[in-house]
């Protein structure tokens, strides 16, 4: 279970950055007045913030469980009973 929520959350991660990618080029196109270009910089500044965060959170989540794998029974039993 925990193998595939870190698989899904670095694939998020990938999905994340190319559409970070394909927004700034939009941006660079000039096709976009000022306002919307801004807006959407503006979101995309903040949405980069949190792909650094979720990729770091799903990368130390599978070193753990890679490092202690009896945790990620445990955790799964533990998260099944909540």
């Amino acid at each position: 279970m925990l193998d595939v929520i870190i698989r899904n959350s670095l694939d998020i991660v990938a999905r994340t950055e190319r559409l970070i990618e394909k927004a700034k080029r939009l941006i660079a196109t000039g096709r976009l007045d000022d306002v919307e270009a801004y807006r959407i910089h503006t979101e995309l500044e903040r949405l980069t913030d949190l792909v650094f965060i979720m990729d770091d959170a799903a990368r130390l989540l599978r070193r753990m469980f890679e490092l202690r794998p009896e945790m990620a029974h445990g955790y799964t039993v533990h998260a099944t009973l909540q």
